[in-house]
């Protein structure tokens, strides 16, 4: 969004870092870090940190990872649990009763058309959807992540995202879409009452992009536009373009509140929940 945030709750200790949940947003120009109390859900501490390069020839995201290791202080300290996510990659979606943990790597390489050499297949269950994201992560960026954080856990992008959506439907609701949107992407997630029965994430450079691939989703569906609700997060503004293209053909069209399974306190309020949805719901993680 243009805005770096660093925010700093005065319940925050560093000796009671061993109760903490540290998760970590990896983008491709910068990195955010979100601490929470891992029993109560407190929102403890917020910070972006861009990147100092861009992406381009001579752009190393495992080098500018170890430099913001080396400089923040806080990323030494002992957590109860890391949790991380990577730029969005390859990733295919497979039903948990037809999945074969051996045949995870096929999966990815012949529905995704990806020759990654350097890459491993990582595999991530979605609790209670009854679906796992098998997807590849770059060897040298997961060692050199290892290295800094020996316990931490990595997911794909799409994991928290689908796992948050699931929490804030509400009973009742018959179908429930959220499109979530990065730079480079959009995540476009489809519930029928809380079950999930679509996920995809295209990549965009407009927004008539990201209208295209909502309305080609709720189409494929023949859900109607205006009756459905749509709720919004990640990097979008309400004055900005993507929301005022898509507010003239969806009816029901809302930015995502705060997540209900953390609490935030005074601090948090100059930041927009729905801009790090994601990162919030990396606390869903297991």
């Amino acid at each position: 969004m243009g805005v770096n945030y660093d925010i700093l709750e005065s319940e925050f200790d560093k000796k009671l870092s061993s109760a903490y949940q540290l998760s970590i947003l990896i983008r491709m120009d910068s990195l955010v870090y979100f601490v929470s109390d891992a029993n109560s859900g407190l929102a403890l501490r917020l910070r972006t940190i861009p990147f100092i390069s861009r992406p381009g020839q001579d752009f190393s995201l495992i080098n500018e990872l170890e430099a913001i290791f080396s400089r923040e202080e806080l990323f030494g300290y002992l957590f109860r649990r890391v949790r991380i996510t990577l730029p969005s990659g390859p990733s295919v979606v497979v039903p948990t009763r037809l999945y074969n943990e051996s045949e995870k790597e096929t999966y990815l390489r012949e529905l995704t058309s990806s020759t990654d050499s350097n890459g491993i297949v990582y595999d991530d269950e979605l609790a209670d959807s009854n679906v796992q994201l098998v997807y590849f992560l770059d060897a040298d960026l997961v060692k050199a992540l290892k290295k800094q954080f020996p316990t931490a856990r990595i997911f794909n992008p799409a994991t928290p995202f689908m796992l948050g959506a699931r929490r804030v439907i509400e009973d009742g609701s018959e179908h429930s879409f959220f499109v979530h949107i990065s730079k480079e992407h959009v995540h476009l997630a489809l519930f029928e009452k809380k079950n999930l029965i679509f996920y995809n994430s295209f990549p965009i450079s407009s927004a008539g992009d990201v209208l295209y691939f909502t309305l080609l989703t709720l189409d494929q569906f023949t859900l109607d536009p205006v009756k459905i609700p749509v709720f919004l997060s990640g990097e979008i503004s309400e004055d900005g373009e993507i929301f005022k293209m898509l507010s003239r053909y969806l009816g029901q069209l809302k930015f995502m509140s705060e997540p209900p399974f953390l609490k935030f306190g005074r601090r948090f309020k100059e930041v927009q929940p729905y801009f790090f949805f994601d990162l919030y719901s990396l606390t869903l993680c297991n």
